[in-house]
């Protein structure tokens, strides 16, 4: 695989000394599955309704239709609804890069609708879909207007909370895609494949602790510094390649952080990481 992610020297330790991220071969429709392991999906759509998660896994358009239905009825009822498409492949536009190897995902300014048109909020909600971006709808009774946020990082101001805490890491998935966009095919890795186990401590001071549980019961641990800019990038030497992450979706449950790279061919390789809280345990 071309330009992939260069390994911190404890990512290295899982791959060597714990035999840990082994990868796995898999279609270009991987997401996380109800019970937080990795599978095999068209869409799977996770999503809040006020301060409850869920998930969905769907396989057709039809299904995907009824979803959006049922948020649209959600927050007519007086609910705010929040919804992202974990599977990775669908990124046909959005995250192409800049020059100095940021990508336009973190850059690209919130997106919103006022509409009083149930239909023109649904194809708003899917349009905002395609692009990968995390969407988030509210209805006004008093003005039986609709209100609709779509955003590629989560809004920082209520990320930098959410975020402290521990976070188990449960897979990183490796996409890649042709110079237009298109997924081509994808790797999964999964650090608890053969036991091991890695998480994340993140502390209201600014620092973050990684820490390596070995499938022989040893134990490696590493601290550092971690930041959130000001559009929601969270940046950390100790995250894969100490690249700067877009912070693609937040709960007190679940987070996802995603990242662009460039390959020589014009082509590109998208990255996924997803983690469970530990704190909500």
């Amino acid at each position: 695989m071309k330009n992939t992610l260069r390994i911190t020297f404890l990512m290295a330790a899982v791959a060597v000394a714990l035999a840990a991220c082994e990868k796995h071969d898999t279609p270009v429709d991987n997401g996380t599955g109800n019970n937080g392991e990795c599978s095999s999906t068209e869409r799977l759509i996770i999503y809040t309704v006020d301060d409850n998660e869920s998930r969905r896994t769907l396989t057709t358009d039809s299904e995907w239709d009824a979803i959006l239905n049922q948020l649209c009825d959600l927050a007519q009822n007086g609910s705010e609804v929040t919804f992202y498409n974990i599977n990775h492949s669908v990124r046909p536009q959005g995250h192409k890069q800049y020059s100095d190897g940021q990508s336009n995902a973190g850059r690209k300014e919130k997106q919103t609708i006022n509409t009083t048109s149930r239909d023109e909020i649904k194809n708003w909600m899917k349009e905002m879909e395609k692009k990968g971006l995390t969407v988030r709808v509210s209805y006004d009774t008093g003005t039986g207007s609709w209100h609709g946020e779509a955003y590629a990082t989560a809004p920082t101001e209520n990320t930098h909370d959410l975020l402290v805490g521990t976070w188990r890491f449960t897979c990183m998935v490796v996409s890649r895609l042709n110079p237009d966009g298109q997924p081509l095919s994808s790797d999964l890795y999964e650090p608890e494949d053969n036991g091991g186990s890695m998480y994340y401590t993140f502390t209201g001071d600014g620092t973050v602790t990684l820490t390596i549980n070995g499938v022989d019961s040893s134990t490696a641990a590493e601290s550092g510094l971690w930041s959130l800019s000001d559009d929601g990038i969270l940046n950390s030497e100790l995250l894969p390649n100490g690249e700067a992450w877009n912070v693609s979706w937040i709960t007190g449950n679940t987070m996802i952080l995603s990242h662009n790279a460039i390959e020589e061919d014009g082509g590109s390789l998208y990255y996924q990481l997803q983690f469970e809280s530990v704190t909500a345990e």
